[in-house]
């Protein structure tokens, strides 16, 4: 992939994971109020955060070696392993009353990886990638 080709995704990306985490700050909002909401949001906040910070990463590493890649690709997702794991015990003390909105709002960032992946499948082959198939 291209770096322009990966920013347009990431960029994608990060702005449905906003219009869903919105979306969840919306819901709890009307269910259980601005204190919902705002827990929510945060939980959003923190997935749309880790994606920025994965992204980075992974940009970073672009036209390396695919070895390099891949190396690259795996230390950025154990980081955001990691800072998911401090993030949510430090957001667990601060809204303990509120982890649900949290969870919610985070899961809801989680569930835009699964429309870019069916984004991604459904993408138009490149000429390469078709030449590649043809030649089989």
């Amino acid at each position: 992939m291209h770096e322009q080709e990966f920013a347009k995704t990431v960029a994608w990306l990060l702005r449905i994971q906003a219009i869903l985490a919105a979306l969840s700050g919306l819901g709890f909002a009307m269910i259980g109020g601005m204190a919902w909401a705002m827990a929510a949001l945060i939980g959003g906040g923190i997935g749309v955060f880790l994606t920025v910070l994965t992204a980075i990463r992974v940009g970073l590493a672009l036209g390396r070696d695919p070895k390099g890649m891949v190396r690259a690709f795996y230390r950025a997702m154990a980081l955001k392993f990691v800072l998911a794991v401090i993030m949510f015990v430090i957001v667990a003390q601060w809204f303990a009353g509120y982890f649900l909105p949290v969870v919610t709002g985070y899961a809801a960032t989680a569930v835009a990886y699964w429309l870019a992946m069916h984004r991604m499948a459904h993408l138009p082959e490149t000429t390469t990638g078709k030449e590649k198939r043809d030649s089989v």
